[in-house]
C-alpha cells in the first residue's frame, strides 16, 4: 500500500480566531515523538504525537467548548485516509480538518458558505480593529512568556490573556492583578516590543509606560 507522507491540518486559533493551514509530514517525526503547531499569534494550537509510530494522538484546545480534546488515529487513518473530520466531543460540531492538501482546502472552501460553520469568515476577519497589530502583539507576549519575561510581582509566571477587538487584558490568577494593553496602532505595538521584561503589579507594568497601560 502506498502511503502519502504529507498531510494538511486546518484549524482556527482559539485565541485570536485566525484560520491557518499547517503542513504535516511523516518525516517530521524522524527522531522525534511529537510536533507542536503554533498560530502566527504565538498560541500553541495543537500537539501531534506518537508513542510507537503505529498510533497517533492529536491534542488541541477546542474553539467551541474551550476544553482540550485528544483525537486518536491509527497510522493508516492519518497517512492514508484522504480526509479526517475533527469534532468537538461535547457538541459534535466540526472544528477542523486533517488530510490531503486538496481535500482539506476543498472542504474549507465549501464551509465558508455555511453560516453555522466556524470556517465561515463572517465574524472573524473583521473582529479586530487592526488584525496585524493584534497578531504581532500576541506574538510578542507569547515570546516574552516563553522566555520567562512575562510575570507578576507576586511570583506567578502563568499569566492569562483575554483577547478583545482593540485590546488585550492580562490577568494574574494568583493575586487577581489585571491590566489592559491597547492593540490598535503601531505605537501600541512598539510599546509592547520595548517592554522586556513585563512584570504585573498593582500600578500597571514595570516594563511599560504606565500612562498608556491601565489597571482595570
Amino acid at each position: 500500500m502506498l502511503i502519502v507522507t504529507d498531510r494538511t491540518l486546518a484549524l482556527r486559533c482559539p485565541l485570536c480566531g485566525r484560520l491557518e493551514f499547517h503542513p504535516i509530514s511523516l518525516f517530521d517525526f524522524s527522531g522525534h515523538s511529537s510536533m507542536r503547531l503554533r498560530c502566527k499569534c504565538g498560541f500553541e494550537k495543537a500537539i501531534l504525537y506518537t508513542k510507537n509510530s503505529k498510533g497517533y494522538f492529536l491534542q488541541l484546545p477546542c474553539l467551541i467548548c474551550e476544553e482540550v480534546h485528544i483525537h486518536h488515529f491509527t497510522k493508516q487513518e492519518l497517512w492514508a485516509d484522504p480526509l479526517l473530520i475533527l469534532r468537538c466531543t461535547e457538541t459534535d460540531q466540526e472544528v477542523g480538518y486533517l488530510g490531503m492538501d486538496g481535500e482539506v482546502e476543498s472542504m474549507v472552501r465549501r464551509k465558508r458558505n455555511d453560516p453555522d460553520s466556524i470556517f465561515n469568515n463572517v465574524g472573524f476577519d473583521d473582529y479586530f480593529v487592526n488584525p496585524q497589530v493584534m497578531f504581532e502583539t500576541l506574538n510578542c507576549l507569547h515570546q516574552l512568556a516563553e522566555a520567562n519575561k512575562l510575570t507578576c510581582r507576586c511570583g506567578n509566571d502563568r499569566i492569562e490573556i483575554a483577547v478583545f477587538p482593540d485590546k488585550l487584558e492580562l490577568r494574574c490568577p494568583v493575586c487577581q492583578s489585571q491590566h489592559t494593553i491597547p492593540a490598535e496602532t503601531i505605537d501600541d505595538l512598539k510599546l509592547v516590543k520595548q517592554a522586556q521584561p513585563i512584570v504585573l503589579n498593582e500600578k500597571g507594568f514595570s516594563g511599560l509606560d504606565s500612562s498608556k497601560v491601565h489597571p482595570l
